[in-house]
């Protein structure tokens, strides 16, 4: 059921003539790391009275003059410079360039974060990146650039700097100046070098193609793009470079189709541009993900997203045009490896939610749902105005940040919740009742979340002293009209999320414990915390009792689905903490695939899971706990009210695979208003065959494109290391 995809004439060329030169650039790509550590070497020889933001004004103006750059024959963008960024990396945070500040201080602020929380990671409480503060999974401000361009950036610096007096907001300003310069220098960089391949080549197609970048660099990111072509560019130029030079990861090109589509649609009404050639662009630049990060031959984590549908700062629904052909280049890229996230609401048409569902039937599962009907009245709960709130964009998977007001460092600490169960009944040799033992649980989730919390600030607050990040910051609502970099609270908002793991499991084992141990009166206490430290051995009918007649969170229950409810409510409460930028801590439950890990550190829990088994998958039930249909989870969410949690919650079913015929789309649009209905967070599907999945198993090279969903992102199921295929294989089709 193609119908409503517009399909690009000549696709098959494109790609192949983009793969080939991408593929050939990349496989012997050199990020001058060597060059470029020898040169900031010898630049920190004069860096003895210079501020932390005065090294990062250097770097950035070092990079700019001696990173190369690199123009595609087949691509139209600028993008591409050496920065110390390897092939297989999205940001620089995985530069030894772009993070050497951070890196050459690591041992100052970073590494007794690490230290403290070794123990944490090895006992199965925590999994993280080993940093109090998230060099990833960022968004600047993309509006402000696309308004105003970089001249419009370092005219607001050079007007507060005239009016202030505070030296160190001076500084600021100084540098902010000096790096936006220090970025427009390479911009220009670009193109001169579109110029000098103009000259060198005899061909007119190609020569044009030079010329259209070397107009396209003149202008862009300085000045407000005029047209659709030169505003794909700036998003994509700011995301590379600059990300590149502050050594930081910004995981997302943001909310695409309303941030371009007036552009576009001037463009169409001039009759500069056509909707095949806006396809076309959109195609080349889902290209340039998958082949960078080797889509076809392997697995590599691309942190790269695109934000589709939602509303604008008024409230006003998005579904434009720019919608639909960004769907359609997924369609005819088979793009797997940018993910594709879309906020939906009951007030979007029915036809949004039937393409998502053509996509996800075309063997593509790279698409996720956002419910605005929910996360933004989240953030609005939070103390974040509705306007901002309604810019909310996935920050790498599906976790969310506030496009250009806010600076929220998640997606780096999961705290597990079914080990601070263990935790606590490891700690009490009995309980006189089931409410005595919940509080203390609750209490050592809050006493655990608070330890991380102060460890976290104790390196958050020397980040401005560390590493600054001038340019990110002039990009954000709040740090000029403040006068501060992000890193010391200069962004509107400042948030920090702890993600909880282990929903269903943690839930499911308090319950059983309620009813086997308190209420029915199947087992003791200390003979039930016995039984469950030794992994249930020679007590299979007990466990049977429990995963087979207890009710189970996630399977429509009434009664469990009002005990779940009460549960989540509790840990809702666990956040609130001031952080080390003086924002706060938002309660959050983003899993990404941590439950796998986590869950392998782990023994046996209350519910019956057995040890070393994943941990549960957002709010979804267990894997061994079976339900009639995958509208019993739905029906769940009902009960939950996701309003008291400020990320992405999600809801992740996996169906049997179906035909992309109107049977399977109707199934799946039914499935996505009922969720809408029921007021989920978020939701995403995964559609498989085990049979081909075993089958792919035993022979890879007869199934080398078929996808699957893993977690906050989507991939290729025979590159997948073997631990993450037995997960994925082991999962409850239901």
């Amino acid at each position: 059921m193609t119908s409503s995809i517009r399909t690009l004439s000549g696709i098959d060329e494109l790609k192949r003539r983009v793969t080939e030169e991408f593929d050939s650039y990349y496989s012997s790509f050199d990020p001058c790391t060597g060059i470029l550590l020898e040169k900031l070497n010898k630049l920190a020889e004069n860096w003895e009275n210079a501020s932390s933001c005065e090294k990062k004004t250097a770097m950035h103006e070092l990079f700019s003059r001696e990173c190369p750059v690199h123009l595609f024959r087949e691509s139209p963008f600028f993008f591409e410079i050496s920065s110390g960024r390897g092939r297989y990396t999205w940001g620089g945070l995985q530069s030894p360039a772009g993070s050497y500040l951070h890196n050459t201080s690591a041992d100052q602020w970073l590494n007794p974060y690490a230290a403290a929380t070794e123990r944490d990671r090895r006992e199965g409480y925590l999994h993280g990146w080993n940093n109090p503060v998230g060099f990833d999974h960022h968004c600047p401000g993309y509006d402000r650039i696309l308004e105003i361009g970089i001249n419009g950036i370092i005219a607001q610096a050079e007007d507060a700097l005239k009016d202030c007096t505070d030296e160190k907001k001076q500084e600021f300003y100084r540098c902010v100046i000096r790096s936006n310069r220090a970025l427009l220098r390479l911009a220009d960089r670009f193109r001169e070098k579109a110029e000098e391949l103009e000259a060198l080549v005899q061909d007119d197609a190609e020569r044009a193609h030079y010329r259209r970048i070397a107009d396209a660099a003149a202008w862009v990111p300085a000045n407000p793009p005029r047209t659709f072509y030169e505003g794909l560019c700036t998003v994509l130029f700011y995301r590379e470079c600059v990300g590149s030079m502050e050594g930081i990861g910004f995981s997302t090109f943001g909310q695409l189709d309303r941030m371009l589509y007036p552009l576009y649609r001037a463009d169409i009404d001039a009759g500069r541009t056509t909707p095949d050639e806006v396809l076309a662009l959109f195609c080349q630049l889902l290209l340039y993900t998958e082949v960078r990060f080797d889509a076809a031959r392997g697995y590599h984590e691309t942190s790269t997203t695109i934000e589709l549908g939602g509303c604008d700062r008024d409230g006003t629904v998005v579904n434009n045009e720019l919608t639909e052909l960004i769907l359609d280049a997924v369609w005819n890229v088979r793009s797997i490896d940018t993910k594709i996230n879309c906020r939906i609401s009951r007030a979007h048409p029915v036809e949004f939610l039937e393409k998502i569902a053509v996509i996800q039937l075309s063997d593509l599962p790279t698409v996720m749902m956002h419910n605005d009907d929910v996360l933004i009245p989240a953030r609005v709960r939070q103390g974040q105005d509705a306007a901002d709130a309604r810019m909310y964009v996935g920050g790498g998977c599906h976790e969310i940040v506030l496009q250009g007001t806010e600076v929220c460092t998640r997606a780096d600490t999961w705290i597990s919740l079914p080990r601070i169960l263990l935790g606590t009944l490891e700690r009490h040799a009995d309980f006189p009742d089931y409410e005595t033992l919940y509080e203390a649980y609750l209490a050592d989730v809050r006493d655990y979340i608070n330890r991380i919390v102060s460890l976290k600030n104790e390196g958050e607050r020397q980040w401005s002293r560390f590493d600054p990040l001038p340019l990110y910051s002039s990009s954000l609502t709040g740090c000029l009209e403040k006068g501060m970099d992000l890193t010391e609270g200069g962004a509107k908002y400042n948030s920090t999320a702890l993600s909880m793991t282990g929903c269903a499991t943690a839930i499911d084992s308090l319950y059983a414990l309620k009813r086997a141990v308190f209420e029915d009166g199947i087992v003791s206490y200390a003979r039930f915390c016995e039984i469950v430290a030794d992994g249930f051995d020679g007590e299979e009918e007990l466990r049977r009792y429990i995963t087979e007649r207890l009710p189970k969170h996630g399977t429509g229950d009434a009664d469990m689905d009002a005990f779940s409810a009460a549960v989540l409510h509790d840990l809702s409460t666990t956040g609130g903490q001031t952080n080390g930028r003086g924002g706060t801590y938002l309660p959050a439950f983003y899993p990404h695939d941590i439950y796998r890990p986590l869950g392998e550190l782990i023994g046996a829990t209350p519910d019956g899971r057995q040890a070393g088994i994943p941990l549960s998958r957002g709010v979804s039930p267990s894997e061994f706990v079976e339900t009639d249909s995958p509208l019993n989870l739905i029906h769940s969410l009902k009960a939950i009210d996701f309003t008291e949690f400020a990320d992405s919650f999600c809801a992740e079913l996996t169906l049997p695979g179906m035909e992309c015929d109107e049977t399977g789309v109707g199934i799946l649009t039914s499935i996505m208003k009922a969720f809408l209905d029921a007021e989920g967070s978020s939701l995403q599907f995964n559609l498989i065959d085990r049979n081909l999945l075993w089958e792919a198993r035993e022979h890879p090279d007869l199934h080398r494109n078929l996808y699957v969903r893993v977690c906050g992102y989507s991939a290729a199921f025979v590159y997948l290391a073997a631990n993450v295929q037995d997960e994925i294989l082991h999962r409850a089709v239901r």
